[in-house]
């Protein structure tokens, strides 16, 4: 069976995107599939596999899955990829609308190929602020909610300096805490003006540093504005490039929330499912 797929990049997250409105796929081992094809070095790379699937309520419905083949709920770095692979497959127009399994998301593709994703409102009550917990007997001080997937965002100033060599243990032992039950992502932020911030992420499912994550980058600047350290619109510098985050919010509620970035077609391909081979397959 020949897949064929294309390979996208948000500001470096990389992903391989399927059109499955035919369901070729669903008569595999799909989560072996995954894992094969985003393994770096034996398969194509990526941090994420997204699936192009019919949908009976939007133009179309996107199925994540993060590298490790566990299903991620949404990512809006992936879709913004996913929505301008829909344009460019003249499955889409310019303005879509389409399904996650975290609800449904409006998008809008720009002339300079940079897209806008539109996200549901938040209620300001689900988010955790200003909470506490010790890792390797320190104090670490984090603020908790959805994003469409969970993430914890902790301030530079809250916590000892960390080396590079050290955020991933640092990212996965708080990824693993136990109070997090669904596991959640970990975004470590600086404030870099009223309106600006740099953040780096260890994300949930990828289980490593990624270049930029989309809802981490919602997340960052909402908690930001909400501890008064900065103000809407952001400017959100990510290991791979820029992005920016928009919203309003009331008392109650964070509105009108888009995330506008670059979406990459990197190259396009086909792989022949039968001649998958990583050490693991050949011992099966």
């Amino acid at each position: 069976m020949n897949i064929h797929f294309t390979k996208m990049h948000g500001c470096g997250n990389d992903f391989i995107i399927i059109n499955h409105q035919d369901r070729h796929l669903d008569t595999i081992d799909l989560t072996r599939f995954i894992k094969n094809m985003c393994k770096r070095k034996f398969g194509i790379g990526a941090n994420g596999l997204m699936l192009l699937e019919k949908s009976k309520v939007a133009d179309f419905k996107m199925r994540y899955f993060n590298a490790d083949g566990s299903v991620g709920e949404m990512c809006g770095n992936g879709a913004r990829c996913i929505a301008r692979f829909a344009y460019l497959k003249n499955i889409t127009g310019r303005q879509i609308f389409f399904e996650t399994d975290a609800g449904n998301y409006e998008a809008t593709i720009h002339d300079d190929h940079t897209v806008t994703i539109y996200f549901p409102d938040i209620n300001k009550h689900t988010l955790d602020i200003q909470k506490q917990l010790t890792i390797n007997n320190e104090k670490i001080i984090y603020n908790y909610g959805s994003f469409g997937v969970p993430h914890t965002v902790i301030y530079g100033e809250e916590i000892n300096a960390i080396q590079t060599d050290q955020f991933e243990e640092w990212g996965r032992n708080i990824r693993q805490y136990p109070i997090f039950k669904l596991g959640t992502n970990v975004d470590l932020v600086e404030i870099t003006g009223p309106n600006s911030i740099s953040i780096r992420t260890y994300e949930r499912g990828v289980e490593e540093e990624t270049l930029a994550c989309g809802s981490g980058a919602c997340a960052s600047s909402i908690m930001t504005a909400l501890l008064k350290k900065g103000s809407s619109p952001f400017q959100v510098k990510t290991l791979g490039g820029l992005l920016l985050v928009d919203f309003k919010e009331d008392s109650d509620w964070i509105t009108n929330l888009s995330l506008r970035g670059n979406a990459v077609v990197v190259y396009e391909g086909k792989s022949n499912i039968n001649q998958e081979r990583t050490d693991s397959s050949w011992e099966n």
